[in-house]
């Protein structure tokens, strides 16, 4: 098996709290090095305390038979500080899918913090409209607010969002299909609300 699959069929780096991470079990497999190993570098490293508390988070897990052992979790910079240390062909190969693992999830977060601009807002609010305007074609504009009101109110309860402009640009095509794909609750009849 080669270095890229190894690294591809396992998440390198993961996200937690909107934020990207490895941990020191990661690192010890990637790195092929024993995880006590792995600890002490990390423990030994001649950085300040303010950084270590930064950037290196002390917890644990459950080791087979079920007792708690040590851990780290580690953000890009306590990576990069420990990784430093790791020299040698293979730890270069090592260190650059790391780092390429840490620039892509940093990129999909600020993909999913970026949201809409002002056309793909237009294009919301058109096709909560047109969706509005065929399922109701015959209601007063009066009548037909309580729909929008109510999918747009569905709309930021999907997307956990305080406004539909708050959705994600990641979410567009997924909001609209939400739009498209929404069916409306019994406000009134419909009947009752003809001008």
């Amino acid at each position: 098996m080669t270095l890229q699959q190894l690294l591809t069929q396992q998440e390198i780096v993961y996200v937690e709290k909107g934020a990207a991470f490895t941990n020191s079990r990661i690192v010890s497999e990637v790195f092929q090095k024993g995880h006590d190993k792995v600890l002490r570098d990390i423990r030994s490293l001649k950085c300040s305390a303010t950084f270590k508390a930064a950037n290196f988070g002390e917890c644990h897990y459950n080791n087979a038979q079920g007792r708690q052992m040590p851990m780290y979790t580690l953000t890009f910079d306590g990576f990069a500080m420990l990784a430093m240390g790791y020299t040698g062909e293979k730890a270069m190969q090592f260190k650059e899918l790391y780092i390429a693992a840490f620039n892509h999830t940093h990129r999909l977060l600020a993909e999913r913090n970026q949201t809409l601009l002002s056309f793909e807002q237009k294009q919301i609010s058109e096709a909560v409209q047109h969706v509005i305007k065929q399922a109701y074609p015959q209601l007063a504009p009066a009548a037909r607010q309580k729909y929008y009101t109510a999918l747009y109110k569905e709309l930021r309860q999907e997307f956990e969002v305080i406004s539909y402009k708050d959705i994600p640009r990641s979410n567009l095509l997924e909001a609209l299909e939400f739009i498209a794909n929404w069916h409306s609750p019994k406000l009134e009849s419909p009947q009752s609300a003809i001008n």
